[in-house]
């Protein structure tokens, strides 16, 4: 079967040019490209099966043919992508305004594996997230070898997400166990410390320019509210309640007035080291306490937002959570099953 080395879209699919001398044009402009500076430029996978890609556009107009295919099923891949390795398939999947996603037992064994080695638990971690869902927003939001920063850093997920994607990792983190678990899961930069002082750490580890920024800080002092089973359950077996005792850990601040401003200060110290066009997703949901409900992914948003362009939100939901009959008989109140993934973006 001879290489093809032109398609076009027909009813949504792509279809290769039926055209011999068109195809042998595209095969010429492909030789032309692995000798210019975009070749360096493109996804890895593209560089090393280069004898499979093939040019693109969707009327099959050569001269304006600005994109490529590898795997026809999977979409091309334009060049005028500044912001990943995606093609446009790809990025038409993670746009979509909510997803569903639980943890995975395959990360939770890999968690679970390498700190028990050290005679540690990852489980110590009372909030913890996915490095598969952490590496679907890296790879969105950033090309091979761009670096990722996430300034609560927990057990390092955000830093696994970039062992898996190629990404260079920085993560911060206050707790020294969790600090710990970070270095036994990854070999990527993690800090010890304080993300208030963001911007003193980082030049004192030489890190200079981050691409793209993604975390989930405290959820206010939320864990130290928690009743009934999860603090009962998680002290039975020993594991953490909340993620330090330490003072100067933003988790542990009464004041929610005060958490919002302190919280959003470390996010503008992010600002002050991010390139320009560089993305924020900051992973948070509204709380209630005492009965009273606060609106913290929309306080914090709005305050961000002085600084930020807010894009747009991302609504994660799970599945996989029990629920209760809250409110029961007497009055409406919900089952919070939703993280807001809020977008920002640094434009000046």
């Amino acid at each position: 079967m001879n290489k093809i080395h032109f398609y076009k879209s027909e009813k949504r699919q792509l279809v290769p040019v039926d055209d011999h001398n068109l195809d042998e044009a595209a095969k010429i402009k492909l030789i032309e490209i692995k000798k210019s500076p975009i070749f360096s430029t493109l996804p890895e996978k593209f560089k090393s099966n280069w004898g499979e890609v093939a040019l693109y556009n969707p009327s099959g107009d050569l001269s304006k043919a600005d994109a490529l295919v590898l795997d026809p099923l999977n979409g091309a891949y334009s060049l005028s992508n500044k912001i990943n390795h995606l093609t446009g398939k790809e990025w038409t999947k993670f746009i979509k305004s909510w997803f569903v996603f639980d943890a995975l037992l395959s990360d939770i064994k890999e968690e679970k594996e390498i700190t028990h080695l050290a005679g540690l638990n990852s489980a110590d971690h009372p909030a913890t997230y996915s490095p598969t869902m952490m590496s679907e927003f890296i790879k969105f939001f950033t090309k091979e070898g761009d670096t990722v920063l996430d300034p609560f850093n927990g057990i390092g997920s955000t830093l696994v997400g970039c062992d898996r994607t190629g990404r260079l990792g920085v993560g911060i983190e206050l707790n020294e166990k969790y600090y710990e678990i970070t270095k036994l899961r990854t070999k990527q930069k993690v800090i010890h410390g304080s993300s208030e002082n963001l911007l003193e750490l980082l030049k004192k580890n030489n890190i200079k320019n981050i691409d793209f920024s993604i975390s989930s800080p405290p959820y206010w002092n939320i864990l130290q509210r928690s009743t009934g089973s999860f603090e009962k359950k998680r002290s039975e077996k020993n594991l953490d309640i909340q993620y330090s005792d330490k003072e100067i850990d933003v988790g542990n601040i009464e004041s929610y007035e005060e958490f919002v401003y302190r919280v959003a200060a470390i996010y503008f110290q992010i600002y002050d080291v991010m390139k320009i066009g560089g993305y924020l997703v900051v992973i948070v949901k509204n709380v209630k306490k005492q009965g009273t409900n606060y609106p913290l992914a929309w306080d914090l948003g709005k305050k961000l937002g002085e600084k930020f362009a807010l894009k747009d939100e991302k609504i994660w939901c799970q599945d996989k959570v029990g629920l209760a009959p809250f409110g029961y008989p007497f009055a409406y109140t919900s089952n919070i099953v939703h993280h807001y993934c809020l977008i920002f973006r640094k434009e000046k």
